[in-house]
């Protein structure tokens, strides 16, 4: 004890001694003035090189300027004779490009006309192969839609039945499956905070004892440093050294215990959170499990609700395609009715007007013999028209033509029935002799 007190005196008397005698001040500016002749001649050297370095400048710039004229004598001189070459190479340039320009030209044409022609094949090609294809793809659509039609209709049921029986399986496996999903979710979140934690802790430690230690080293390189340079002035300089570096390891010891005892009491509280979160969740896992039920429950209502307003609505939608196929059918069963008896119609009035026209024949040989007759015994105008029915009084040709107009209006066929064919017919015959007899007996008339 005695020992270290005498020491530690000795070290504080050199102290004042070196303080007393300025060794640190001549130190100190003893390493200026070197740093200060150091720069000097530093500069010395520099400008002894730009110096020599513009000497030699200076001496070629001669050659430099001489050799750039010659570049510009030898350019001056053979401009005329590239301008010249140029002018008399420009034309034969152009007619060469006008040449090439004309044969891209006709290639491109002809390109152009064999791409359309080749072109034109091909979609003639393409439109009689689609026209003979055409109705091998309706033949082949036409026979598959039955068999679609009926394979979806067998296996509909049984898709069904196998959804039927899908659900209740998978609800009661995600029932099963939830709750040991939510405890190993739960319990692994405290696990990950914990472990996380601890690594930050651990990494956290390396890193403050490597800086200290990196801190330590560069502080024994300064002490050292300083102690070599402050070995000149003082001989006991290295012992204040290694008890300042004592020293700081010592405190460097106590930080790192200090440290590892936070360390501890933290990882005490996370312990202590851990269980009185492990015990909160003890009492809250039957609550819990309620409440995942309902909500399972409930997911599972709002699923079949959904599923069946999905199948009423698919099922309207079918019973709308239905009465549209129907109505359709009924529509075209109407309008394949509405052509037969069109046809019927049809063929019964060309029956009809067939029949007519054999009856009107019939008809008409039975008046024209009778009219025959009656314009073989007549010998004028009125006896025709008495023969007809058309009074005449005197006969003069005054009463002769107002029966013959009479005679007009009576036998016109557009003024008799339409109905009775035997009067349309001797209307047609009596209209056509009254003709004959005026241009033969009245041709002023």
């Amino acid at each position: 004890m005695v020992m270290n007190f005498d020491s530690q005196l000795l070290l504080n008397l050199v102290d004042i001694a070196g303080q007393v005698l300025l060794v640190d001040f001549v130190v100190h500016e003893l390493l200026n003035l070197i740093d200060s002749v150091g720069q000097v001649l530093l500069y010395l050297v520099n400008f002894g090189g730009e110096l020599l370095i513009f000497c030699v400048q200076l001496l070629l710039s001669p050659v430099y300027f001489g050799g750039r004229l010659l570049i510009f004598v030898g350019k001056l001189i053979l401009y005329p004779v590239y301008f010249v070459v140029r002018l008399l190479l420009y034309p034969v340039y152009f007619a060469v490009k006008l040449i090439l320009y004309a044969v891209y030209f006709v290639v491109q044409l002809l390109l152009y006309a064999v791409y359309f022609v080749v072109k034109l094949l091909l979609y003639l090609v393409y439109f009689v192969v689609k026209l003979i294809l055409y109705p091998v793809y309706f033949i082949v659509k036409l026979l598959l839609y039955p068999v679609y039609f009926v394979v979806k209709l067998l296996l509909y049921p049984i898709y069904f039945v196998v959804q039927l029986l899908s659900y209740p399986v998978c609800f009661v496996v995600q029932l099963l499956t939830y709750p040991v999903c939510f405890v190993v979710q739960l319990l692994s979140y405290p696990v990950n905070f914990v472990g996380k934690l601890l690594l930050k802790l651990v990494n956290f430690g390396w890193e403050l004892l490597l800086n200290s230690v990196n801190f330590g080293v560069q502080l024994l390189e300064k002490v050292v440093n300083f102690g070599g340079q402050e070995l000149l002035g003082l001989e006991n300089f290295d012992s204040q050294a290694l008890l300042w570096l004592q020293n700081f390891l010592e405190q460097v010891s106590l930080t790192l215990k200090n440290f590892g005892w936070q360390v501890k009491n933290l990882c005490g509280q996370l312990v202590n959170w851990f269980e009185r979160i492990n015990h909160w969740f003890h009492i809250a896992l039957p609550y819990l499990i309620t409440i995942a039920l309902f909500r399972a429950l409930y997911i599972y209502y709002c699923y079949r609700r959904a599923r069946k307003l999905v199948e009423e609505e698919e099922a309207r939608k079918l019973k709308e395609l239905l009465k549209r196929k129907e109505a359709e059918r009924i529509r075209l069963a109407e309008l394949e009715k509405r052509k037969k008896q069109r046809v019927e119609e049809m063929r019964e009035a060309q029956k009809k007007d067939l029949e007519n026209t054999k009856l009107k024949e019939q008809i008409r040989a039975e008046v024209g013999k009778e009219l025959s007759k009656l314009e073989e015994t007549c010998h004028d105008m009125a006896s025709v028209l008495r023969g007809l029915g058309i009074t005449v009084s005197n006969g003069t040709s005054n009463e002769v033509r107002v029966a013959y107009k009479k005679a007009l209006m009576k036998f016109h066929p557009d003024k008799t029935s339409q109905s009775d064919i035997r009067q349309q017919v001797e209307a047609e015959e009596k209209f056509k002799l009254i003709s004959r007899m005026k241009d033969k007996y009245l041709p002023t008339l």
